[in-house]
Formats: C-alpha cells, sequence, structure tokens
C-alpha cells in the first residue's frame, strides 16, 4: 500500500494545485465534476460567496466535466482528481494526500458518492478532519440495500446535511443519533440574478424561435434527459392540451441519455413541432424568463430543486412532484401545485389547462413564488447556514 500511495503521490500535478506555499484552506468541498447540474451551480455560488466572506475555500472535483470552472473565482483553487473507473483507489489516495498536506479542519463531501471518498481517504490520518456530508438524493429507485450502505457511509461522517426536512426523515428516523447529527440548509437562489425583466429581450426572442404567438402557453423545465427526472410525461401532458385545443409549447432545457428517446417520442405523438429541446445551457434565465409555467416532474433524486428555486424567483408559477421537499418550498395552490408522482398523468393537463384560462391566476401565483423564493431562500441564508457549520460546528 505506501508503495502505491507514493507511486500516486508523485504523480501529482499541476492540475492538483496543492501547493506547498498556499495557505491553509478553511474548507475543501468534494463534488463529482463541474458539469451544468444544480448541486454544482450551488457549489461554485457557495464557494464564491464564502470566499468573498474571507473563508478559504477549496475544490476538489473526482472527474469532469468542468463546464462551470470558469465561474469560479480565479483565487479559488481547485483540483482535477481525474477519476478512472467506477471506485478508484488511485482518487483516495490522492484525495488522501491532499488532506494530509493541506489539513483542511472541514471536509464536506457534495452527495453520497463523494462521502464514500471523503470518508474513504480519512482513515487513518494523522490529523482528523470534521467530515461533513451533504445529501441530495431523497429517494432510491431499486433496492433498499443501497440505501442501507449509504447510510452506514453516511454514519462514518461528522455532520449531515439535508436540503430539506423531508429528506433528512428519508434518511434517518427522527430522534436518532444519527438525525441529531445531522441538519437542514436550504438551498438559496440570488434573486437580483434571477430577476426577469434582466432576461426579457432574450427570452421574448427566444419564445419568437419557437414560433409561439403573444398568447400561447410556454412550460417548461431544466434538467438532465434521465430517467428520474420523468419528462416523458410533459410529451404526454402536452399531447392531451393539444388535443384540447389549448395552444401550448413545451421547452426542455437539459441535456443527457435520453434526449434521443425523448425526441422520438414527440414524433410519434405527433407534437415535434411544439416540442423545443434546448440543451444543456450555462445561462438558464432566457428559458426560465420565457415560460408560463414551469414544471418540475421528477420521480426521484430530488431533494429541494435549484431549478424550480429560480424559477420562482423569476416569477414563475411552478408545478412540482411530491418528492423530497417540495412542499417545503412552496405551499399548494399558492406559489403552484405539488402532485404526487402516482396522479401526474391525470392531473398535469388540467392544472395546468386551468391555469392557461386563468391569466390572473398564473401572474398572482408567479408573484407569491417570487415573494417567497426572496423571503425565504435567499443565498445569504444558505451562506449563513455554511458559516455556522464552519465555525460552530453546527448549524442554528
Amino acid at each position: 500500500m505506501n508503495a502505491l500511495a507514493d507511486a500516486s503521490l508523485a504523480r501529482l500535478d499541476a492540475a492538483d494545485s496543492t501547493g506547498a506555499d498556499a495557505p491553509r484552506p478553511d474548507v475543501l468541498f468534494l463534488l463529482n465534476n463541474l458539469g451544468f447540474g444544480g448541486s454544482e451551480r450551488k457549489i461554485v455560488r457557495l464557494s464564491n460567496r464564502l470566499k468573498d466572506d474571507g473563508v478559504n475555500v477549496r475544490l476538489a472535483c473526482l472527474n469532469g466535466p468542468y463546464a462551470l470552472e470558469s465561474g469560479i473565482r480565479r483565487d479559488l483553487r481547485l483540483t482535477k482528481l481525474e477519476r478512472r473507473g467506477k471506485f478508484s483507489l488511485r482518487t483516495v489516495l490522492r484525495l488522501r494526500e491532499i488532506l494530509r498536506a493541506e489539513q483542511p479542519p472541514t471536509v464536506i463531501a457534495v452527495n453520497l458518492y463523494q462521502a464514500l471518498y471523503v470518508v474513504a481517504a480519512a482513515v487513518l490520518l494523522s490529523y482528523r478532519p470534521r467530515t461533513v456530508a451533504l445529501v441530495n438524493t431523497s429517494t432510491f429507485r431499486g433496492s433498499s440495500l443501497l440505501k442501507r450502505f449509504y447510510q452506514w457511509v453516511l454514519s462514518r461522517c461528522d455532520h449531515v446535511v439535508h436540503g430539506s426536512q423531508a429528506q433528512r426523515d428519508f434518511w434517518f428516523r427522527r430522534g436518532s443519533r444519527a438525525w441529531e447529527n445531522s441538519s437542514v440548509i436550504y438551498n438559496g437562489v440570488d434573486a437580483d440574478h434571477f430577476e426577469h425583466t434582466g432576461s426579457f429581450e432574450a427570452s421574448r426572442r427566444l419564445r419568437e424561435s419557437f414560433g409561439l404567438r403573444p398568447e400561447s402557453l410556454l412550460i417548461g423545465t431544466v434538467g438532465m434527459c434521465r430517467p428520474e427526472k420523468n419528462q416523458d410525461v410533459l410529451l404526454g401532458t402536452l399531447k392531451r392540451l393539444r388535443v384540447a385545443r389549448v395552444d401550448a409549447h413545451l421547452v426542455i432545457a437539459g441535456d443527457g441519455p435520453l434526449r434521443a428517446q425523448l425526441e422520438r417520442r414527440a414524433q410519434e405523438l405527433e407534437i415535434a413541432d411544439r416540442v423545443h429541446f434546448a440543451g444543456a445551457v450555462e445561462d438558464v434565465r432566457p428559458v426560465l424568463g420565457s415560460l408560463d409555467i414551469f414544471v418540475l416532474p421528477s420521480i426521484a433524486v430530488e431533494s429541494f430543486s435549484n431549478a424550480a428555486l429560480e424559477a420562482m424567483a423569476m416569477g414563475r408559477p411552478v408545478i412540482l412532484s411530491d418528492i423530497g421537499g417540495a412542499r417545503e418550498m412552496i405551499g399548494d395552490g399558492v406559489e403552484g401545485y405539488v402532485v404526487a408522482t402516482s396522479e401526474l398523468d391525470a392531473r398535469l393537463p388540467a392544472l395546468i389547462a386551468a391555469l392557461y384560462a386563468d391569466r390572473r391566476k398564473r401572474v398572482q401565483m408567479g408573484l407569491a413564488a417570487r415573494d417567497r423564493a426572496v423571503n425565504h431562500f435567499s443565498v445569504p441564508a444558505m451562506v449563513a447556514g455554511y458559516r455556522g457549520l464552519l465555525s460552530r460546528g453546527d448549524v442554528e
């Protein structure tokens, strides 16, 4: 093992940015990648804000893509571990060496798989970092053995941060030791950045490019084209709206393994001229600003959707599937609607058709959504939560 470790350390190159003369980091965040995902955007935003506040933040990624790297402050150090394979012992050793050399007092794993690497790397270190896991998963599709395995991994961390109270209760029995060693920090949205008037012209041009009339209804979602995002239900919803003579279009912002399948499905349903695939977009504001209604029909994974918060901040009513912290994010019937996953097929067309017919209600819900995002889920509140975690070893 020592020979393998020595060989791994010898390969630490410029991409590691460990720098012997660099100041000791206050915290190291370990991410899977820096792709266009909600969690990744959140950590970039959080890291920049913490750095602004004088916290010496260090980032490390298991592997690419690194699409969001350009958004990181230039004085914020990033290590690209370039993991190969499913679980890489070499990557564990590289991470372990960074911890040994720089000794950050707190190491934060951004989601479950990264927690496994942090727990493995921290074993038998000469110093003991405080290990924290940020959990973004509220449901598991498949074997409960995987959940139990990660419950064991999380039990090896000093603290676990959940994105919602519902998620906290999903993972740990209320009142248990694991539950007591966890907390909730809600995601925060930059209400100044996600503000409709700033992207009004770009949104107007986008609607025109889709061939929408001024009175047309545009439904949209943001997320990777993956099974858990359940975007196929939106295609079926659009088909039924068209049969009901609702002048509706759908935009899906995101890429992924199911995109081609979704495109074929739109062709089969004869709605391809009404479905617009925007692909992965770095700036989602023009897309969100072009919408009349934001829908997130996910059936797994979601904890406290950043995409939904951003749509709310831009004054859009939201329809969310009832998973994770959806009911903590909005009041059903106030800022939008919360729909059980088993009822999405049946309820979405009727809810959207009713909002199409009642523009005043759409506007009222959108205004309420922005008000809730601004006053309850701000970036300053989120940053304060993490500052408390770092400075006092817990959150308020």
